[in-house]
């Protein structure tokens, strides 16, 4: 075949059937029609679809359901006895002279070259044209394919079955021959699957100047039908289509899908009754039922927009305003906006409903700003706006804003006033004024010393003098600086700074493993309560013992270790959480105990008189002395005792096989203690 140059306008397709995958594999769709089924497949790679024309495809048909039930050996069948491959390049003659799509296919698998040209620079296909030469090939082919089902049945990537029974649904496999590592592919169906062609929803049409946007529902239906054709009519009977070729959608991406589908149609005039009708087209060549005809009507474009040309101020809160607009012009626009800000950059606000083409004049009642810009937008029938120059009104003002109320704060320990009240609600509103007094009988001060914007401030107050309260009020301010009357006075209580008197320790005893400590409590009025901590001398942090009330001047602290030296510390708080200070509130106590350590559980003795022997059996207290071993010491009762032996701590019973019958024995046990504590001794008395 000698090289053909495709000439298109716009169009690069990938079917949606067909999606890119990391694992090579044949995609395939099926169509139930009243006594056939239609099947189409693909392969997700250019490389492996080339391959395939020369290994061709099998189609095995399983039947897998009769009459609604499961066939219990499912029933196969080869329905190419020889590979499907593309027909030979003189086959294509008559199909590539009725449809150009035919033609794309039979470049695509026989041509020496594959070239897109006619498109104009920087264009989709002026893209595609520089893209590798195969990837041409192979997406053109797969649309061409969706456009003409004969096409893609003559390219062997569809097949039609007549050969099927109505109360059976079969399963159909379609493979690469002799190429395992394409994965194959399956579609259940059966002659019970056909339904009619739903027609596209949402079909509507938007006017503008000369063209129509024509938009439809693309999202229901896009793995229905892969293209659309609108057609047009001028007398609402005789219809077009509106272009060459099916319209594709080349918006649709994954992770960004298109909702809608849209085209925009130029139109010859506007003032014309122009309908339109819409029907989607199958991946099989199937046309889709008609929606229902909609219809559209060109809108002149506004080319003058209106102008204002005069004010007259009534009072403070209310203006007429007058502009002028060609005559001749009204038919073409709905209506004026009028636009108000208080500042010439904006930002305007729309201050009236629509007015009527034929108004000249409008009415403002509404609270003027002191400076008041005004703009006059006129609006299009097709809703085009175009807005006129601003235009300023200056009111005379001098009535004051209302008095400010909710005046409320607080102060912090620090001595930080938040304040807030409630904002006026004035157009002409400048700011506050803020003042304060720190007695109930002197003048109030301006502290901020002009206009503050907004309706919360912060200041700062000295917690060093000597008065406990602070007062303020605000006044609200105007753009021609009246000034309200005064709010009511806010009163706040400044926080107390000075802790508490510290408590002092006066005595303190150790007895038994215990620290009884006793104080003498602080002599400030305000205390509530006490803080008791504790830290090993050398130890940076203090660890909270107890938290008690006033009332409480002892306590014992029985979580101690022997031979450890510990610091005390007691602080007094007050009302306002102030915690005294632990500079002269320690003491320092070192722990002695030299009560012997209990570190045998269990002792016994058993003499065996048949085998000639006393069996000693112990076990130690499980605490946090570690026993290192056992100095056991042995007399005959009456005696002096020498030491018998020395063991470890793993040994836990011992023989005696020294002894004399009708002799009384004691056994003392005495624990060697990792602390160097002192154990204390057990004695075993038993008679042989």
């Amino acid at each position: 075949m000698s090289k053909i140059k495709l000439f298109l306008l716009l169009f690069f397709f990938v079917s949606l059937t067909y999606s890119q995958s990391k694992e090579t594999a044949i995609v395939v769709n099926s169509r139930a029609q009243k006594d056939k089924i239609l099947i189409r497949w693909a392969i997700n790679s250019p490389i492996e679809w080339k391959k395939a024309h020369k290994k061709g495809f099998i189609i095995n048909r399983i039947t897998v359901l009769r009459n609604g039930k499961i066939v219990p050996k499912p029933e196969k069948t080869l329905l190419t006895p020889t590979p499907l491959k593309p027909d030979v390049l003189d086959a294509w003659l008559d199909l590539v002279q009725k449809d150009g799509n035919a033609a794309i296919i039979a470049q695509a698998i026989y041509g020496d070259s594959f070239e897109v040209t006619g498109a104009k620079e920087g264009s989709i296909s002026k893209i595609i044209s520089m893209a590798d030469e195969l990837d041409q090939r192979y997406t053109f082919a797969l649309y061409a394919a969706d456009m003409n089902f004969d096409a893609a049945v003559k390219a062997g990537w569809g097949y039609v079955d007549t050969n099927i029974k109505e109360n059976e649904v079969y399963a159909y496999q379609i493979s690469v021959f002799e190429t395992p590592k394409v994965k194959k592919a399956s579609s259940m169906i059966g002659l019970k699957d056909y339904t009619d062609l739903p027609a596209p929803t949402d079909f509507i049409a938007i006017a503008d100047d000369k063209k129509v946007m024509l938009s439809w529902d693309y999202e229901t239906f896009k793995t229905i039908y892969t293209s659309f054709m609108v057609e047009k009519s001028e007398d609402g009977i005789n219809y077009k289509p509106i272009a060459n070729t099916p319209l594709v959608n080349l918006n649709d991406k994954d992770g960004s899908p298109s909702k809608s589908m849209h085209y925009i149609d130029t139109l010859k005039v506007n003032d014309k009754l122009y309908h339109y009708r819409l029907y989607g087209i199958t991946s099989f060549g199937e046309k889709g039922q008609l929606t229902k005809p909609i219809t559209a009507t060109g809108i002149t474009a506004v080319s003058v927009a209106a102008r204002l040309t005069d004010y007259s101020i009534i009072n403070s809160n209310e203006v007429n305003l007058v502009w002028e607009y060609p005559q001749e012009s009204e038919n073409a626009i709905q209506g004026y906006e009028i636009n108000l800000a208080p500042d010439d950059k904006g930002p305007y606000k729309v201050v009236s409903k629509l007015i009527a083409p034929a108004d000249r004049k409008f009415n403002f009642k509404e609270s003027l700003y002191p400076s008041n810009y005004f703009k006059i937008t006129t609006v299009g029938k097709n809703n085009q706006r175009l807005t006129s120059y601003s235009m300023l009104v200056q009111p005379v003002d001098s009535i004051p804003p209302v008095k400010p109320t909710g005046l409320e704060g607080v102060i912090d320990s620090l001595g930080v006033v938040n304040l807030k009240w409630n904002p006026n609600t004035e157009r002409d509103l400048r700011g506050y004024r803020i003042l304060r007094a720190n007695n109930p009988d002197e003048e109030f001060v301006d502290i901020y010393h002009k206009s503050f914007t907004g309706a919360t401030y912060k200041d700062t107050v000295s917690l060093k003098l000597t008065n406990s309260k602070v007062y303020y009020k605000v006044a609200a301010e105007d753009m021609r600086y009246n000034i309200s009357e005064l709010s009511d006075a806010l009163v706040l209580d400044k926080p107390d700074k000075i802790p508490p008197s510290a408590p002092i320790f006066k005595d303190y005893d150790i007895k038994e493993g215990k620290v009884t400590l006793k104080w003498i409590r602080s002599y400030s009025e305000d205390v509530v309560g006490y803080k008791l901590v504790r830290r090993e001398k050398g130890q940076p942090e203090w660890a909270e013992l107890k938290q008690m009330n006033d009332t409480i001047q002892e306590f014992t602290d029985e979580k101690i270790q022997n031979r450890k030296i510990y610091q005390y510390g007691i602080m007094a708080k007050d009302k306002n959480n102030l915690w005294s200070s632990l500079e002269h509130s320690t003491l320092t106590v070192t722990v002695l105990d030299f009560k012997p350590v209990k570190a045998i559980s269990f002792l016994e003795g058993t003499p065996d008189r048949e085998k000639k022997k006393i069996v000693l059996n112990w076990d130690y207290v499980n605490n946090k002395d570690k026993v290192l071993g056992v100095s056991i010491y042995k007399n005959v009762k009456g005696f002096q005792p020498t030491l018998w032996r020395e063991i470890n701590s793993e040994v836990r019973t011992l023989e005696d096989l020294k002894l004399k019958m009708n002799t009384e024995y004691e056994y003392r046990l005495i624990p060697n203690l990792e602390s160097n504590n002192p154990a204390r001794q057990e004695i075993l008395t038993v008679l042989y």
